[in-house]
């Protein structure tokens, strides 16, 4: 019996303990937002709302990347003769030749990494969230240059770890401030 089998019998706990780890990572992820903008907790409803569209967008997009992942062979690798050609291998390796739907979600992703970049997180949580992420990236990876496509059961589980991150930015960035004049102390 491997992982997947076991995971699947006890479908209930494997989705509450994937949710819960995406939304303490989106907590951890929150709380950085909120300490390292502290000016953001007086207009709360408004940035909440905003990374929860940004999040929320970028989740569905990425389930989907994930659903149906674009497979690369070697096969169909040729050595680029043009820059034409270079290029276009470039955007095969990468997975930005899919159209409207990834050139979104990679701008997202990107605007994301450089916004959370300036979060202020704690060594420990910035690792634990390096770890997810590398795992993360390695079954993406996987998807892409492997015969490896993901089950339903696989893709809920993604679906959920997104969910469980998207809410919990949201859930955390959402609070008000108490005290509006503690900037000026």
């Amino acid at each position: 019996m491997n992982v997947f089998d076991l995971a699947e019998q006890n479908f209930l706990i494997t989705f509450a303990a994937v949710l819960g780890i995406g939304l303490l990572q989106g907590a951890i992820l929150g709380r950085g937002i909120r300490n390292r903008f502290p000016s953001l907790k007086r207009h709360a409803q408004i940035v909440s709302s905003s990374l929860l569209a940004l999040f929320f967008i970028n989740a569905i997009l990425s389930v989907l990347k994930f659903a149906d992942p674009i497979k690369f062979s070697i096969s169909e690798f040729i050595i680029p003769t043009t820059t034409d050609e270079a290029f276009l291998l470039v955007l095969n390796l990468i997975g930005v030749n899919t159209g409207v739907g990834t050139v979104i979600a990679t701008f997202i992703s990107v605007t994301l990494i450089i916004f959370l970049r300036f979060a202020d997180i704690h060594n420990i949580a910035r690792y634990f969230i390096f770890i997810l992420s590398s795992i993360v990236l390695i079954a993406s990876l996987l998807g892409k240059f492997t015969d490896f496509v993901p089950t339903t059961f696989q893709i809920m589980l993604y679906a959920f770890y997104q969910l469980g991150i998207t809410f919990g930015i949201f859930f955390i960035t959402r609070r008000k401030e108490s005290d509006v004049l503690s900037e000026i102390k």
